[in-house]
């Protein structure tokens, strides 16, 4: 009966939250090609308002198995 392994739970890697990248992107070169005159950008900034609260009703990411493996892992620590 040895020493007991200590449970490792891999952190996740991901690149982000990257759903509204391409409006930003568009509406963010928009702005660099008319000097942030912001009335000539109008249809890229209503598309990334468009898309920031439809990603804000998603609503955010159920847990996962790693979430609770680390809630485990605290509470057997204690």
């Amino acid at each position: 009966m040895g020493k007991e392994q200590p449970i490792k739970i891999n952190a996740r890697r991901g690149r982000g939250n990257l759903e509204c990248m391409d409006e930003m992107t568009s509406f963010f070169t928009c702005m660099a090609k008319f000097a942030d005159v912001e009335d000539k950008c109008a249809a890229e900034r209503r598309a990334l308002t468009n898309c920031a609260t439809a990603a804000m009703r998603k609503g955010k990411q159920t847990n996962t198995i790693n979430f609770h493996l680390q809630r485990l892992g605290r509470m057997i620590r204690r």
